[in-house]
């Protein structure tokens, strides 16, 4: 009898485990957040830059969406009631993100110098630290990862593991769970996500429009960047602006 009690008991511990883990975990819904770009650390050593900085201009805040199933994903700009002007808007990008995981594939539609731009091409491969820390964003407990983009630049990404797709802000994915939260070494951009909603996102909202034709691959969209552009942009401040694509 004793063994039976115990058997049974152990057997609706199991259900009620599995139970709590299935509502935990959210396959389908939108995630929002708040970028913020310290302007003044970003771009301390780009004498071009420096003078179009005001000297009441440091943090710039936008707003994102990142909707998401089970396999697609978009990260979209939330239009701001007060849009930046001029040299602002062109340091602060507003790219749209799509991507496949089924399909190991990405869609970026971006603006470079007032052009429209569209990128299709794989998802990147992240090599990801994944560490002990952890910390709350938004509810959901999130553990802390690290990745080395080259020699002097180190990320930070929190992701939790109650948001089943590998995806996040950006370009950036590759975690076993959503990353919701993002920053650089320095601490000159980062990414946290204010709040997480349940829901379906419909075709609109989560898949790419655009005409094939009109996409380039990474690589040959750098290329052509720098041979129409040459002059007023450099291939490191291309390559740093890609990396995050």
């Amino acid at each position: 009898m004793i063994l039976k009690c115990f058997k049974k008991t152990v057997a609706t511990a199991v259900i009620v485990l599995m139970t709590a883990t299935s509502f935990a975990q959210m396959t389908s819904g939108k995630v929002i957040f708040y970028r913020k770009m310290n302007l003044k650390k970003m771009f301390k050593d780009n004498e071009r830059v420096r003078p179009f900085l005001k000297d009441d201009v440091t943090w710039h805040v936008d707003s994102f969406a990142l909707y998401f199933n089970d396999s697609l994903s978009a990260f979209v700009p939330i239009e701001s009631d007060e849009p930046s002007q001029g040299m602002m808007k062109m340091l602060t990008p507003q790219n749209t993100t799509y991507k496949n995981l089924n399909q190991n594939e990405r869609v970026v539609m971006m603006n470079m110098m007032g052009s429209a731009m569209t990128v299709k091409d794989t998802l990147k491969p992240r090599e990801w630290k994944v560490t002990e820390s952890t910390r709350k964003i938004a509810g959901y407990t999130c553990r802390k990862s690290v990745i080395d983009i080259d020699d002097s630049t180190r990320l930070y990404a929190w992701f939790t593991v109650d948001l089943v797709p590998s995806i996040g802000p950006e370009g950036f994915d590759g975690l076993p769970g959503a990353i919701l939260g993002f920053a650089n070494e320095e601490g000159s951009i980062v990414y946290f996500a204010k709040r997480v909603e349940a829901m379906a996102p419909t075709d609109k909202q989560i898949k790419p429009v655009y005409k094939e034709k009109d996409a380039y691959k990474e690589e040959e969209l750098k290329a052509l960047l720098l041979e129409k552009m040459g002059k007023w942009i450099k291939k490191g401040d291309l390559d740093a602006q890609f990396a995050w694509i």
